[in-house]
C-alpha cells in the first residue's frame, strides 16, 4: 500500500478532527482545548510527548527503530484562529461568535496529526527521529519565536525543519513549491502629525494635521514607486487614518499607519529612513510637525533550496511528480514561520486547496478535507526519506 494510500485511509478520522477544530476556534495563545485536544490525540497513538514550558501549543517526538544514526527533523503546524465571524452556514461552522479558522490552521493541525499516526507505525522503517511542533499565535506573528525561546529547536536539536500552508494558488490534490525567499517581511509603522486646531469655519486660524497627513499618504507611495527598483519586491500600505471627532472641528492630530512588506533585508533596512525624510519633509511644508515609529516585526521567508529540492522529490514519489508543481512567483503575505528558518535551514510548502474555497482570512474560508491526505503523505514520506 503506498503512502497516499495509507494517509487516505486516515480521512475520515482526520475530517473529524478538522470539523471539530473548526467548530471550536481559538486565537493565539488561547489555544487551551485545541492543545489539549493534541495532546490526547498523540498519547493515545502513544506517541511521546515533550514537556514545553507554555500555555498552549505541543512538541513531540518519533523516534525511528531502524539501525543507523538518521537525521534528526522537525515538522511544523500552526493552530491557531483569527478574530473573524464566520459567513459559511456549515453545520461545523464555529460555535464561538467572533471567532473562526479562516486561514486553514485547523487543516494544518489535522494534517501534522496524520503525519504523527502514519509515521508513529512506521518506526521500523527509518533511523533518525521526527519532531513535530504544533504551534500557537501564527497570526500574532511571533509564536514561533515564543517556541524558540522555550527551547523547541533543543534536546534534540532539528538538521531541517519543513513547514505547511494552504494555498489557493495551488490545485487542490498537488503542492506548491519555491526555492529561496518565498515569503516578505511584516513591520508595522506610525506617524502622528501634529498640528494646531482650529474651527471649520477658520481653518486658516489654525495648522491643519488632517490635510498634512492627507499629503503624506500620497508622497509616501513614492517610496516603493520612484525609489525602489521596479524588480524589488517591496509593499508599502497605510492601512489606517484617525483624525477628528467632530464634522466641524479642525483636530489637533492626525494618525497614520500601516505595513511594509520586503524580501530583501537590505531594502527593508532603508525603508525606515526613507518614509521619514518624506513625513518630515511635508510636515515642515505645512507648518506642522510629527513623530514617527517605525517597528521591524518578522522577518522575511527564505525557504533552503537544498531541503525544498529534497521535498519535491519526496513529494514526487509519493504523490507523483505531476502533483509537485513550482509556484509562479514569491508571496508578499508573512510568516513567523521565519524565526524558525534564522536558526535551522528548512522551507514551507504550499498545500493545494484551489480557488474554490475562498479567500484566506474570508468569512466564508473552508479547509477541504480532501487536502488533508494529500498533505499527510507528502509531508511522511519527505520525513521517511530524511530519516532512513
Amino acid at each position: 500500500m503506498t503512502i497516499l494510500q495509507q494517509a487516505q485511509e486516515q480521512a475520515a478520522y482526520l475530517t473529524k478532527i478538522r470539523r471539530h477544530l473548526h467548530q471550536n476556534p481559538e486565537i493565539g495563545f488561547e489555544e487551551t482545548e485545541t492543545t489539549a485536544l493534541i495532546r490526547r490525540e498523540l498519547a493515545a497513538m502513544g506517541v511521546e510527548l515533550q514537556p514545553l514550558a507554555m500555555d498552549t501549543g505541543a512538541v513531540a517526538l518519533i523516534r525511528g527503530e531502524k539501525p543507523g544514526q538518521g537525521k534528526v527533523i522537525a515538522l511544523r503546524a500552526d493552530i491557531d484562529a483569527l478574530p473573524i465571524q464566520e459567513q459559511t452556514g456549515l453545520p461545523y461552522a464555529s460555535a464561538r461568535p467572533g471567532l473562526m479558522h479562516a486561514c486553514g490552521h485547523d487543516g494544518h493541525t489535522a494534517v501534522l496529526l496524520g503525519v504523527a499516526k502514519l509515521l508513529n507505525g512506521m518506526r521500523d522503517k527509518f533511523s533518525g527521529t521526527v519532531k513535530l511542533i504544533f504551534q500557537p499565535a501564527e497570526e500574532q506573528l511571533y509564536g514561533a519565536r515564543r517556541m524558540i525561546e522555550a527551547g523547541v529547536l533543543e534536546d534534540p536539536a532539528p538538521e531541517m525543519i519543513l513547514g505547511l500552508h494552504g494555498g489557493t494558488e495551488t490545485p487542490l490534490g498537488k503542492v506548491g513549491v519555491w526555492s529561496g525567499p518565498f515569503m516578505a517581511s511584516a513591520d508595522q509603522f506610525t506617524a502622528t502629525v501634529i498640528g494646531v486646531g482650529a474651527h471649520g469655519g477658520y481653518p486658516h486660524r489654525g495648522k491643519d494635521p488632517l490635510l498634512t497627513a492627507a499629503q503624506a499618504v500620497v508622497a509616501l507611495q513614492a517610496v516603493v514607486s520612484r525609489e525602489t527598483d521596479a524588480v524589488d519586491k517591496v509593499v508599502l500600505s497605510i492601512c489606517q487614518f484617525h483624525a477628528g471627532s467632530a464634522f466641524n472641528v479642525i483636530p489637533g492630530e492626525a494618525v497614520i499607519n500601516g505595513s511594509v512588506r520586503c524580501h530583501d533585508a537590505k531594502i527593508r533596512e532603508e525603508i525606515p529612513r526613507r518614509m521619514e525624510r518624506i513625513i518630515a519633509g511635508v510636515a515642515a511644508a505645512y507648518d506642522c510637525s510629527y513623530k514617527f515609529d517605525y517597528v521591524f516585526g518578522i522577518p522575511a521567508v527564505a525557504n533552503t533550496p537544498a531541503v525544498m529540492e529534497a521535498f519535491a522529490a519526496a513529494t514526487g514519489e509519493a504523490l507523483g511528480g505531476g502533483n509537485v508543481v513550482g509556484l509562479d512567483r514569491p508571496l508578499m503575505g508573512s510568516e513567523d514561520f521565519a524565526y524558525f528558518l534564522e536558526k535551522v535551514p528548512g522551507g514551507i510548502f504550499r498545500l493545494g486547496i484551489g480557488s474554490g474555497q475562498g479567500s484566506l482570512h474570508h468569512p466564508k474560508f473552508d479547509f477541504p478535507d480532501a487536502a488533508i491526505p494529500v498533505g499527510v503523505a507528502a509531508m511522511t514520506q519527505f520525513a521517511l526519506m530524511q530519516c532512513k
